[in-house]
């Protein structure tokens, strides 16, 4: 009993100190996110890679060379 009591006690203060850098700012308020360039083609993304801005980087390398 007096083992589990100690290991609760010791995780409880780890996490506690894990926890207090994020807590002693208070609250975060985070603002609305910025969407103003989302007709960019850079930004469209399928899966993670924006596929026209991929192929248009890849037409100009392409085009550069020759």
């Amino acid at each position: 009993m007096r083992k589990a009591l100690v290991t609760t006690t010791l995780v409880a203060a780890a996490f506690i100190g894990a926890a207090s850098p994020a807590l002693a700012d208070g609250v975060t308020v985070v603002d609305q996110p910025d969407t103003s360039s989302l007709n960019n083609i850079w930004t469209f993304t399928l899966l993670g890679v924006p596929p026209l801005g991929a192929l248009q980087s890849v037409s100009q390398a392409v085009g550069r060379l020759f």
